[in-house]
């Protein structure tokens, strides 16, 4: 079998290359544990989407809440990173609430989140939000990743989004103001096709070896054992996620989501 491997979350134009990197090791390290029919190169070609619902997938990432969706119900998390550039838990991440201008609390924002399914740009916003004692303007538009998010703002087509937090140092932030930031969740897992032919415990042993050398490059300095159950409080916040869904439809992107 032809294996397939992506890392969509945070690849982005300024970590590509580290990425790239990054891959070039975890295969060496997998062949090292008799893995082969491993791919030269990242897979950028198809969708996380797409990706998510081949039994061929070894590696890839997603956000909590789309281990939930019928997209990525096939999904087994492997691992949580430890971002090494975030003061939270380790294992977990959070988002920063962003303005391109001053929000007055007396006024209904309008929002932009990346995706409706998205931790980091969707439920950390509705939350923050509903913290703050805020309503929504309208129903959140729905940009298609976090830098088209950014986008919007500068555009002055929404007035708050939420990024999350190790992808804001990888974007263009320039004009944007960070006013505030969500709660601590549990931080995007590596996951892989329930029907890989590759042990989980193997690709966490290839990760855990790869990280330890070349973690620091792509923000990482750790991973923590990870499974399904970690995230399952993140299903249940039906009413987040539903409030997210437009009934047009969403303006597309050739920016891979970030969680």
């Amino acid at each position: 079998m032809n294996l397939i491997a992506s890392l969509p979350w945070y690849d982005l134009p300024a970590s590509q290359h580290a990425l790239d990197l990054f891959w070039n090791r975890l295969r060496t390290e997998l062949e090292c544990l008799s893995v082969s029919g491993l791919p030269a190169r990242l897979n950028r070609e198809l969708t996380p989407q797409q990706l998510w619902q081949r039994s061929e997938l070894l590696l890839s990432q997603c956000c909590g809440p789309d281990l939930f969706t019928d997209d990525a119900c096939a999904l087994e998390p492997v691992a949580r990173p430890i971002f090494q550039d975030l003061a939270c838990t380790p294992g977990t991440y959070f988002s920063h609430i962003v303005t391109a201008r001053s929000i007055p609390t007396t006024t209904n924002p309008r929002l932009v989140v990346n995706a409706p399914s998205s931790r980091s740009g969707c439920l950390a916003l509705l939350e923050w939000l509903a913290e703050q004692g805020l309503a929504a303007d309208a129903e959140p538009l729905i940009s298609g990743s976090h830098q088209q998010s950014l986008q919007y703002l500068r555009e002055g087509r929404a007035d708050l989004a939420a990024i999350d937090a190790h992808s804001w140092g990888l974007l263009d932030h320039h004009g944007l103001s960070v006013i505030g930031c969500s709660r601590e969740a549990e931080a995007p897992p590596f996951v892989r096709h329930r029907l890989n032919p590759i042990p989980a415990s193997v690709l966490y042993a290839a990760l855990d070896e790869t990280i330890q050398e070349l973690g620091p490059s792509i923000g990482i300095s750790g991973l923590i054992e990870t499974d399904i159950e970690v995230y399952r409080d993140m299903a249940t916040d039906r009413s987040c996620l539903s409030a997210c869904i437009q009934t047009g439809s969403a303006e597309q992107s050739r920016l891979r989501p970030v969680a």
